[in-house]
């Protein structure tokens, strides 16, 4: 398995069924450089969206939960 890192994404696109989201990722002077490209099937891409929408609301939700048990101050979202 390959790990690339994200800091944005520079373009999406839907090309013979397939959806490209170029990934960028910023350089040591800030300047945008590729990382990768996410190739998804586009009959699939509407539940994948929307399982990483679901897993990351919960994943706040943990940590907001964690913040809170410590009794660190929530911050203003």
């Amino acid at each position: 398995m390959q790990i690339v890192l994200i800091d944005g994404i520079k373009d999406v696109v839907l090309h013979n069924g397939m959806v490209r989201v170029d990934c960028v990722s910023a350089g040591p002077n800030g300047q945008e450089n590729p990382s990768g490209t996410l190739l998804i099937p586009g009959n699939i891409v509407g539940p994948l969206v929307q399982t990483l929408a679901n897993a990351l609301a919960e994943l706040d939700k943990k940590i907001r939960e964690q913040r809170d048990s410590q009794g660190a101050p929530a911050s203003a979202d």
